[in-house]
């Protein structure tokens, strides 16, 4: 697997870049908004995504005239064997079985091993009786050799984080998948319905700037945190570390032409409260500040040009594929 090879990462011409934190709760559901100005950006507003109908028409209109780049903290493909045992091509022509009626138990998560079938891979519902639910068993539905072989290439451990989950796994409290299926649903069906892009399976970040549009990209905070100049240790769930963290972000952030509004700063200073998500608000301002470096060319794309990641499987945007820890076998 191999990167692009750049010596230099381009500076790209989009216009607005927002980040949303998934959650299936509306609670867990904030955006961070940020618009590039005559001095550089301006991180302006943080807040719920609210309802999701107004959230995708406005992010139409602005892809109506700009170039507008939604990163979404969530997985965006499956893995690559499972495309072969759903007998699907790529991401792109699921998109369109997922609109139909056949297709919707896919967003059915299994509640028992014996439900657990390709078009519904997804398990479990919740954790039942102790010892009543296994990995073993989700692995053997999907034909897979271990848990390992679940993860895309983009979800194993690499130097700077442990894996991933991988989506259809959806126990513990770093699960993802259910999340993803309301995404999937809510967000990336209809909108790409209307004419939103998804990233890579639409083409690189060079191809999708070159005319107005929305482009949706997959990325991952704990990815980003490694990118930005700060030497305070974080906890994410204390709010006094995110505070520290948040002076010192906002200092550096100066220094590179990004400004977080007065109105923004009023709000989040103390380290995000209750009210404003705690660390899901917090991270949707993080994955702002990980796509604006991308946008100035200060972290490359980094996207693998492997058929499986450009189809199917996707890819987070400016993981260094170098980073991933080799396998064990």
């Amino acid at each position: 697997m191999t990167s692009q090879a750049l010596p230099q990462s381009p500076k790209y011409p989009v216009s607005h870049i927002w980040h949303a934190d998934w959650s299936l709760s509306p609670k867990g559901r904030w955006v961070a908004k940020a618009s590039r100005n005559d001095s550089g950006w301006q991180i302006h507003a943080i807040e719920p995504v609210g309802m999701l109908h107004q959230f995708r028409q406005s992010l139409a209109s602005h892809g109506k005239k700009d170039v507008l780049w939604l990163g979404l903290d969530m997985p965006i493909g499956f893995l690559d064997t499972w495309y072969d045992g759903a007998n699907i091509k790529d991401f792109k022509s699921l998109l369109g079985l997922l609109e139909t009626d056949e297709w919707q138990e896919f967003f059915d998560v299994c509640q028992s091993p014996d439900q657990i079938r390709h078009t519904r891979p997804f398990y479990p519902q919740s954790s039942g009786i102790k010892g009543s639910v296994k990995r073993d068993d989700l692995i053997k539905a999907l034909g897979l050799t271990d848990f390992n072989a679940l993860h895309r290439a983009c979800e194993f451990p690499t130097t700077q984080r442990n894996a991933a989950c991988p989506a259809f796994w959806t126990l513990g409290a770093n699960q993802v998948g259910k999340g993803m299926l309301h995404g999937l649903k809510n967000l990336i069906i209809p909108g790409h319905a209307d004419g939103f892009h998804i990233w890579p399976f639409s083409g690189d970040l060079e191809t999708r700037t070159k005319a107005p549009g929305v482009t949706l990209i997959e990325t991952y905070p704990g990815e980003i945190y490694g990118w930005l100049d700060y030497t305070s240790e974080l906890t994410k769930s204390n709010k006094d570390s995110r505070k520290k963290y948040l002076h010192q972000l906002r200092d550096n952030a100066s220094k590179k032409g990004i400004e977080i509004s007065p109105s923004v700063w009023d709000d989040i200073k103390d380290g995000f409260g209750p009210d404003h998500g705690k660390d899901d608000a917090f991270d949707a301002l993080i994955g702002v500040m990980g796509l604006i470096e991308i946008a100035e060319g200060r972290r490359p794309e980094h996207l693998p040009r492997t058929p499986s990641i450009l189809k199917r499987e996707g890819w987070i945007v400016g993981l260094d594929p170098n980073d991933i820890k080799p396998r064990k076998l």
